[in-house]
This record gives structure tokens, C-alpha cells and sequence, in this order.
């Protein structure tokens, strides 16, 4: 609800600010420019203040291998939305490779904790509800800055919604909304934004107008996912091109 919430914020205050959008933003497809660069700075202070530095903090007191237990715990946990996406798509020999894995490490890999199908081969995949609409012949819309969560786009935007409901944290309503699964939650983004942090310190030194960049980098990475040549959300931002 809240994201919902934001793109009909978003959609009013695009309308309000119109005027305040300058040409090159609405060529790029950024009518929305002055809020998303807002939502820019404040995504940018929050992690100065909080998020990096948690990060950080993070990677240097969690040993490797359980950063690397924790990883593939939640890339299983996703499986479900993958395995649904790939339904979606038609593409029935990755929805056997989803599946195949998701059995694999869930029982034997103890609840994901090891990644034995991508260790034994079994290719691997990740594939969204905005990758879904792309493939479905949706276009990506405006380019939008969401809260804390980044760069997206109105199709991509939507579909981080509509991914949430085959996710095991939303099978169940009282857990859903848990101390618990908030916490889970918290847990994934912190080590998200730890593998990030080469991207991030990058982007901080070397970017000229980082907001532009960061938008630049997000679309490439979308229409590449999209052509399915690069399928690891968790390398994302290993795959930001350089900020020269």
C-alpha cells in the first residue's frame, strides 16, 4: 500500500511541477525530475546517516560464509516469485530450473542456507513482475526515485507490488506483518546494501551529477535483465557501468 501510495503522490505532485521540468529531463523520460531528485537526496542522507554506515558495520563484524548463508537464504526465499514469473513468461524450461533449485536447497541445502543446485550446475534465474510486463509489451513508463528502495520506473514500480504476494513472507498475513518478518526484511536490505557499497563509493566519487547517473545505470540494467543476459539482482550494482 505504501508504494501505491507514492506513485499516486508522485503522479499529483508530477502534475503540480510540470512546469518546474526541465526539457532534458522530459526527453529522458523524467517528467517527474523535481520529486525524484527529493526522493534522491532524501534516499542519500538516509544512507549517509543510517543505512551505509549499518552496512558497513555489517559486512565487517559478519564472517563471509554466513554473509554468504544469509545471500542465499533470501535468493531462495525469492524463489516462489521467480518460479511465478517465469510462469508468466511462458518460459516453462527456467520455471523447471526455479523449481529444480528452490526443492534442492530448501532440503538439502537447509532451508537455502547452501546453494547446492547452482553448485551442481542448475542454471540459475531471477525474474520479476516488471521483467513479466516488458516481456508482455509494456513499456517502462516514467522514470521514478522511490523511498529508500531507489530507482524504478511506473511498470517496475508496480510490479515490486504485485511480486510481493508470491513471496513466502506474505503467505501468511499474521507473519507477513510480524516483528519478525520486519526483521528479516531489515536483515535482507542490510545485506544488500553491503554488497552495493563498491557501487556506492564509486558513484559518490567519481559521478558529476550522481542522481543522472544512477538513473542512466538503472535503465541499462533493466533492459539488459529484460533481455535476460543478466539475471542476478544480487550483482545489480556490480554491473553499474563506471562513473567517469
Amino acid at each position: 500500500m505504501i508504494l501505491i501510495r507514492f506513485l499516486l503522490v508522485a503522479g499529483f505532485a508530477a502534475l503540480s511541477t510540470a512546469c518546474a521540468t526541465s526539457p532534458d529531463a522530459l526527453e529522458a523520460g523524467d517528467p517527474f525530475e523535481p520529486v525524484n531528485r527529493a526522493v534522491f537526496q532524501f534516499n542519500d542522507a538516509a544512507d549517509r546517516a543510517i543505512l551505509g554506515p549499518a552496512a558497513r558495520t555489517y559486512a565487517q563484524v559478519t564472517p563471509q560464509p554466513a554473509q554468504r548463508g544469509v545471500r542465499n537464504v533470501f535468493n531462495n526465499l525469492n524463489r516462489p516469485v521467480v518460479l511465478a514469473n517465469t510462469l508468466l513468461q511462458g518460459d516453462f524450461e527456467r520455471s523447471s530450473d526455479v523449481l529444480l533449485s528452490f526443492i534442492t536447497d530448501t532440503t538439502f541445502g537447509i532451508g537455502g542456507l547452501f546453494a547446492l543446485a547452482e553448485a551442481n550446475g542448475v542454471p540459475q534465474h531471477n525474474e520479476d513482475f516488471g521483467q513479466t510486463l516488458a516481456v508482455w509489451g509494456l513499456g517502462d513508463g516514467p522514470y521514478l526515485m522511490l523511498p529508500l528502495l531507489g530507482p524504478s520506473n511506473l511498470r517496475d514500480g508496480a510490479g515490486r507490488f504485485v511480486d510481493r504476494y508470491p513471496h513466502p513472507f506474505n503467505w501468511n498475513e499474521d507473519f507477513s506483518q510480524s516483528g519478525e518478518a520486519w526483521a528479516l526484511r531489515g536483515l535482507n536490505g542490510l545485506r544488500f546494501r553491503a554488497d552495493a557499497e563498491n557501487a556506492f563509493a564509486t558513484l559518490d566519487r567519481t559521478a558529476i551529477d550522481p542522481y543522472v547517473q544512477m538513473r542512466s545505470a538503472y535503465r541499462q540494467l533493466r533492459a539488459e535483465q529484460i533481455r535476460d543476459r543478466s539475471g542476478d539482482d544480487d550483482a545489480a550494482f556490480d554491473d553499474l557501468p563506471d562513473f567517469d
